[in-house]
């Protein structure tokens, strides 16, 4: 007797489960890299430190939604990057309300650097591994997963 099931496909068989499985990966490889390397801030205060180099005056709330986490959460590791000084936080307005623009500062922009130079022998392996026209396909169909979830996904940042 034939199990229902047989024919179904499992979500551990499929893209979704794929997607999430490198993604776990992705930041194992981050925090084993930055352990080994004793670099002295965290993976997931780097990425900060990495989206505001590339977007200078972001807000908290913009950066929440660029990295998908809670404005609480965000505020904490800002905190603690400007403590440090490797950001600056500016308040400004937009529609009427108050809101901490984020600047990197001249520390902050020497640290992301060093880190980009000490993490490039794990981006070559990368590199030579996955072809540059490969990484293009790669890139273009995430983007394009990500886009149709974001539309099907509810959001409270």
């Amino acid at each position: 007797m034939k199990n229902k099931n047989q024919n179904k496909k499992r979500i551990t068989e499929g893209m979704f489960f794929e997607i999430r499985i490198t993604s776990r990966y992705i930041n194992l490889m981050g925090m084993q890299a930055f352990n080994k390397m004793k670099i002295d801030i965290s993976f997931e205060e780097y990425l900060i430190l990495d989206v505001v180099s590339y977007n200078e005056g972001i807000c908290q709330i913009d950066l929440a939604k660029k990295l998908l986490r809670d404005r609480s959460n965000i505020g904490k590791i800002v905190s603690a990057l400007e403590k440090k000084g490797l950001i600056k936080i500016n308040p400004d307005t937009r529609n009427k309300r108050l809101i901490k623009k984020l600047y990197i500062s001249e520390k902050g922009l020497k640290k992301c650097n060093d880190i980009n130079m000490k993490l490039n022998p794990y981006i070559k392996i990368l590199n030579e591994t996955i072809k540059e026209d490969e990484q293009k396909i790669i890139v273009k169909s995430m983007m394009k997963c990500r886009e149709i979830i974001e539309n099907i996904v509810e959001t409270k940042i």
